[in-house]
C-alpha cells in the first residue's frame, strides 16, 4: 500500500460548523493551488489545497476523491484568498466561491474562436498624457489619476498595458458598469487583438465565464482580462499592472459575502504580485482624496481635455418656479428647447434621470394607502410598457389595482418619473426624435452593443438613462445634456448622499462636448444652493471634496474613522431588538472606546417572514472592528467599511 500524504483543503461549500479548513489524505503528492474534489458533509464539492506536507493527524481522515485536471492557483490568489477571509470577517468557503467559476468540475464544449481583425495603432500621445505617464512610471506608492472627463484616461491606460505586456506581465483592467463594456472592450480589442484581450461580465452564460477563466488560467503569454470587479480573481500567472477605471464608482464593493471593497482587494493584489496599481476618475471617492493628502496614493492629474475645450456651461433650472414647467412637468422649457436645438442641428442629447420604470410609486389620496411589495414592504414601481408593479429590490410583480383596497376609492394614482416615463413624454413632445433607453430593465442581451453602435452611427437622436450612461460613455456627436432630477439622492439619510450626488452630476456632465464641440448642461433641480449640485455645476471637485472632508472630520464618517454596520435578523420585530439591544451591550461592554449608533431598523427593517435592526460602529481602529467581525452570533451579519449606512 503506498504511503498517504496530509494536505489541509478548503472546500466551497459552507458547513455551518464554522470550521473553513480540513483535513485529507492524498496517494499523490499535490501541490498548494490544486483544485480538488472532496467529501463533505455526505456530499462532494470542490475544494484548493492550501497547505502540504502535514503531519499525520490524531484523528480519521477522508480521501480526496479527484483532483481536477487543472495547473494549481497561482501561489499570490491563494494568499490573496486568505486575506480577504480575514480582512472582510468572511468564511473561506464564500471567498472561493467568489474566486472560482461556477460549474468548474463540468467538461465543457470549446467556444468557436473569432477570427482577429487587424490592430488599431493608437493615436500619438497628448504632451499632458505622456507627462502623466512618467510620473506614474516614477511612483512609489499606488496612482490615483484624477482626469476631468475627456483628458483622454483610456489612452494612458492603453500605454500603461502597452508596456505592460511587451514587459511579459498580464494586465487586469477594472471597469464598473456593463454599460462601458461593448465601448471599452472594442478600444482595446482593437489595440491588442482579441488573442490577448479576455473579457469577463455578468451577462455572459456560465459556459462563457467559465471559457474565460480557463484562457486566463491556460495562457503561456500575457493577458489583458477587462471586466468587473470579479476579473481580480482571474487565475493569470504574472500580473504586471492593475488599473480601475472610475474608481469612485460603489459598484466596486460587493453586497454579497465576502462583502469586499475591490480597491482595497487590488491593493492587496498588486502588493502580493508586485504589480503596479493605478486608480482613474474624474470624480474620485472622497477617501482616496483623503489617502492622496496622506502620501498613501501618488496623485497624477490631468486637468485639461484632449482637445482643449473647457468644462461645458452648465445651466442650473430652479424647479421650485413653475413658471418653467409648460409643456411638461417632467422637462423645463428651457431644457426642451435645448433638446429640439440640438436635434435640429442633427446632434445628440443625453437624459440622466436614476430612477428606472413609469412611476415611483402608487397610492390613495383620499386615504393615503400606498401599494407596497408584501415581501420587502417598500412602494412598487410602475412599468407602463408591461402594465405590471415590479419590486426592483425582491423583482416580485404584481397588477396595479384599479380600486384601492382599503377605501375603495377609484382616485389612486402613480406618482413619480422614471426612464419609461421620461421615454413616453419625449416621444410624445418631440415625436421625430429617435430615442434609446438604457437602465436595467433594457440593459439585456445584445442590446447594450446594439444602442453603443447606433450612437456611434448616428442612429440615435437622444439616449436616455441611469447612471449607466453618467460615466465612461464617449460619443463624438454628443452636445447636450439634461440632468432631469439632481435632488434624488440627496434626499437618502446617508453620510455619502452629497458625495454621490456630486459624481453623478458631473459624470453626466462630462459626457458633453467631448471633441471640441462647447457642449451644454442642464440641472434640474429643487435645490440649487446645495453645495454639491453648485460645486457640479462649476466643475469645482476639489473645492467640493475639501468641504466634505471637513464635515466627515466633524461628524466622525470615513474617512476619519471606519465603520461597520452589524445586522440582526429574527423571526419578529421584538426578537430582532432583543437581539440587537444584546449585541450593543456587549460591544459596549467589551469596547468601550468604540462609538455605537442604534439599533435601529435597517434600511430594508421587514425582508418576506424577517426583521432587521442594525448597529452601526465607528472607531479609530479597525482591528478592534474586525476583531468582533469574527466572534458574532449566526443571526448577525457584518458590512466592514459599507458603501453606505442604509
Amino acid at each position: 500500500m503506498s504511503e498517504s500524504h496530509y494536505v489541509v483543503i478548503e472546500p466551497t461549500s459552507f458547513t455551518g460548523t464554522g470550521a473553513g479548513q480540513y483535513t485529507y489524505a492524498t496517494p499523490d503528492q499535490l501541490a498548494v493551488g490544486q483544485i480538488v474534489v472532496v467529501p463533505l458533509a455526505r456530499k462532494e464539492v470542490t475544494g484548493v489545497v492550501v497547505a502540504t506536507g502535514v503531519p499525520k493527524p490524531s484523528f480519521a481522515t477522508k480521501p480526496v476523491s479527484r483532483v481536477l485536471d487543472l495547473a494549481p492557483l497561482p501561489e499570490h490568489l491563494i494568499a490573496l484568498a486568505g486575506w480577504v477571509s480575514g480582512y472582510y470577517a468572511a468564511a473561506p468557503s464564500s471567498v472561493w466561491q467568489t474566486m472560482l467559476p461556477s460549474g468548474i468540475t463540468k467538461k465543457r464544449r470549446p467556444l468557436a474562436s473569432s477570427t482577429p481583425g487587424p490592430l488599431t495603432p493608437l493615436p500619438p500621445l497628448t504632451s499632458d498624457q505622456a507627462a502623466a505617464i512618467h510620473a506614474i512610471h516614477h511612483a512609489t506608492q499606488p496612482v490615483l489619476l484624477y482626469g476631468v472627463t475627456g483628458s483622454g484616461k483610456t489612452r494612458v491606460y492603453q500605454e500603461l498595458a502597452a508596456e505592460a505586456l511587451a514587459a511579459g506581465r498580464d494586465v487586469i483592467i477594472l471597469i464598473p458598469e456593463i454599460a462601458l463594456t461593448p465601448q471599452t472592450e472594442e478600444r482595446f480589442v482593437g489595440a491588442f487583438g482579441a488573442n490577448t484581450v479576455i473579457s469577463t461580465h455578468s451577462r455572459l452564460t456560465e459556459a462563457e465565464r467559465h471559457h474565460q477563466w480557463d484562457r486566463a488560467q491556460s495562457a503561456t503569454t500575457p493577458r489583458l482580462v477587462l471586466g468587473p470587479r470579479s476579473a481580480l480573481f482571474l487565475p493569470l500567472r504574472n500580473p504586471g499592472l492593475i488599473i480601475i477605471d472610475e474608481c469612485h464608482e460603489t459598484t466596486y464593493k460587493q453586497e454579497q459575502n465576502p462583502k469586499y471593497w475591490a480597491t482595497a482587494v487590488a491593493g492587496k493584489l498588486a502588493q502580493l504580485a508586485g504589480a503596479q496599481l493605478v486608480m482613474g476618475s474624474a470624480t474620485p471617492g472622497i477617501n482616496e482624496v483623503y489617502l492622496a493628502q496622506q502620501g498613501r496614493l501618488a496623485l497624477v492629474r490631468l486637468d485639461r481635455r484632449i482637445h482643449g475645450g473647457a468644462h461645458p456651461p452648465t445651466h442650473i433650472i430652479d424647479l421650485r418656479d413653475k413658471s418653467l414647467l409648460g409643456r411638461s412637468r417632467i422637462m423645463s422649457e428651457p431644457l426642451l428647447k435645448a433638446l429640439e436645438q440640438t436635434l435640429g442641428e442633427g446632434r445628440q442629447s443625453l437624459l440622466f434621470l436614476n430612477r428606472r420604470g413609469s412611476a415611483t410609486s402608487q397610492s390613495c389620496p383620499d386615504c393615503g394607502w400606498v401599494n407596497l411589495c408584501p415581501h420587502c414592504r417598500l412602494p412598487f414601481t410602475f412599468h407602463a410598457d408591461d402594465t405590471l408593479l415590479l419590486c426592483h429590490l425582491c423583482g416580485r410583480r404584481a397588477t396595479p389595482p384599479a380600486v384601492c383596497p382599503d377605501c375603495g376609492s377609484y382616485e389612486i394614482r402613480f406618482a413619480g418619473s422614471g426612464t419609461k416615463k421620461l421615454e413616453a413624454e419625449l416621444g410624445r413632445l418631440l415625436p421625430k426624435a429617435r430615442l434609446a433607453r438604457l437602465d436595467a430593465d433594457s440593459a439585456k442581451g445584445d442590446y447594450l452593443a446594439g444602442v453603443y453602435a447606433q450612437l456611434h452611427a448616428g442612429t440615435v437622436d437622444i439616449v436616455i438613462g441611469t447612471q449607466m450612461i453618467a460615466k465612461g460613455l464617449d460619443l463624438p456627436a454628443l452636445d447636450t445634456v439634461g440632468i432631469v432630477s439632481a435632488d434624488s439622492l440627496l434626499a437618502m439619510p446617508d453620510y455619502t448622499a452629497a458625495e454621490r450626488t456630486y459624481g453623478l452630476i458631473a459624470q453626466a456632465a462630462g459626457r458633453a462636448g467631448r471633441t471640441g464641440a462647447e457642449g451644454r448642461v442642464f440641472i434640474q433641480t429643487h435645490m440649487p444652493e446645495h453645495p454639491a449640485i453648485a460645486a457640479a455645476a462649476r466643475g469645482d471637485f476639489w473645492g467640493f471634496a475639501s468641504a466634505e472632508l471637513a464635515e466627515r472630520q466633524a461628524l466622525g464618517f470615513p474617512p476619519h474613522r471606519y465603520l461597520a454596520k452589524f445586522t440582526v435578523q429574527a423571526s419578529s420585530e421584538d426578537a430582532a431588538i432583543k437581539g440587537a439591544t444584546s449585541l450593543l451591550g456587549q460591544i459596549r461592554t467589551a469596547h468601550p472606546q468604540i462609538e455605537l449608533l442604534g439599533p435601529a431598523p435597517a434600511w430594508h427593517a421587514h425582508l418576506g417572514k424577517n426583521y432587521y435592526y442594525q448597529i452601526v460602529a465607528k472607531s479609530t481602529h479597525r482591528a478592534a472592528l474586525s476583531q468582533i467581525a469574527h466572534n458574532l452570533p449566526k443571526a448577525v451579519t457584518v458590512d466592514l467599511d459599507p458603501q453606505n449606512l442604509l
